[in-house]
């Protein structure tokens, strides 16, 4: 007569037995699945820190750029500056299409308050400064001396890159905008649009001091000039006289 095994015996051998083949293919099949998904969330994580990044960073440099351009455009200040053969600019804003030798526009120009701390250092506190784009990257110059006498190169700071365009317009005393400036005054404001790869043009507003007016020499000036030379005439006649007096 056989023995019949008892339930915990059965338990017991049924443990003893192990995994079969199929529920470890399973069991390795699942793994997979979770280190696959865990990958791909942290492969997404990854990417999307890295984009932040690049985000922030270019509106960190953006918000460089203007608040550069804010300061130089902001301190413009009526001043000509004179080249190596000691000619005076005809202007006192340089602006064109290809100026300095950029890939769009250029501008160059004159600011003030450029701190020079009780004259310590040997320079002023005006500052020849200007924009331009160089293999598409956006360059401020800047010179120590306004006046490039000896022919030196500015010094370069690039602010941007990627750079498929940058224009200037300027805003005249009839609020009308030129996209070309030769007068010799300042403008009331300066727009400046700048178009980054893959992104919309971005266009911001500068306020200058200029009020978009040609000096001109007032008339009591003029009668003053005119004044001066009938008195020098008047001296001239004099002396050719032989210095006698008038009755």
């Amino acid at each position: 007569m056989g023995h019949s095994l008892s339930p915990q015996k059965r338990s017991r051998m049924r443990i003893q037995q192990g995994f079969t083949l199929l529920e470890v293919m399973v069991a390795l099949g699942i793994l997979g699945f979770v280190v696959l998904a865990t990958h791909q969330i942290l492969n997404s994580t990854i990417q999307a820190k890295t984009g932040s990044e690049e985000v922030i960073a270019e509106l960190d440099s953006l918000n460089t750029t203007f608040r550069l351009m804010d300061q130089d455009f902001n301190q413009m200040t009526k001043r000509e500056t004179r080249n190596e053969a000691g000619d005076f600019t005809p202007s006192y804003i340089l602006h064109g299409r290809y100026n300095l030798d950029s890939q769009y526009d250029g501008i160059a120009f004159v600011r003030d308050g450029w701190t020079n701390p009780i004259s310590l250092l040997p320079r002023s506190e005006l500052q020849a400064v200007g924009y331009r784009v160089v293999d598409d990257k956006l360059e401020r110059l800047y010179r120590v001396y306004v006046d490039q006498l000896d022919g030196t190169e500015p010094r370069s700071q690039v602010l941007l890159e990627n750079i498929e365009d940058l224009t200037f317009e300027f805003l005249d005393d009839k609020q009308k905008w030129q996209e070309n400036w030769e007068k010799k005054a300042l403008p009331l404001a300066v727009s400046v649009t700048i178009k980054l790869q893959e992104m919309e043009p971005i266009k911001r507003l500068f306020l200058t001091p200029g009020d978009g007016k040609v000096a001109t020499v007032s008339s009591s000036s003029n009668n003053n000039n005119s004044n001066n030379n009938s008195g020098n005439k008047d001296q001239n006649d004099d002396n050719r006289g032989g210095g006698s007096t008038r009755p």
